[in-house]
């Protein structure tokens, strides 16, 4: 006997299954998030603190800076909307996790607001 087969996946039709990444699930094949995670949750003052050293030491200091060129350059203002949809395709991240880092660059002096759900970057 063979084990029946998984659920087809809503977006690319795969049946490969789903695999957890980060608290959700995601599509084997294709990546799409297709089971909810925690991101409902607010972020603890432990989660800010280890996202801001992640940003503040990361592994790529440039992050920040390239994702502001692709956006139209170092010296412009972006929405937070906007920081948020690049970090989610750059990292392959979730929205919750692009919000954190969005947190903690700020925390961290990388990023500064520019008025209400506004950014620009404070290192050029």
């Amino acid at each position: 006997m063979s084990a029946a087969p998984s659920t087809p996946c809503p977006w690319c039709g795969s049946l490969r299954g789903v695999v957890h990444v980060h608290g959700h699930g995601q599509c084997a094949s294709c990546g799409t998030n297709v089971q909810p995670c925690c991101g409902a949750d607010a972020p603890s003052d432990a989660s800010l603190s280890a996202a801001a050293g992640a940003v503040d030491a990361g592994a790529a200091p440039q992050l920040f800076p390239s994702l502001f060129d692709a956006l139209g350059g170092r010296d412009v203002t972006v929405t937070a909307e906007s920081l948020r949809f690049a970090l989610t395709g750059r990292l392959g991240c979730d929205l919750a996790e692009a919000e954190l880092l969005l947190e903690a660059a700020g925390h961290v002096g990388i990023l500064r607001p520019a008025g209400d759900g506004l950014y620009r970057l404070a290192r050029a």
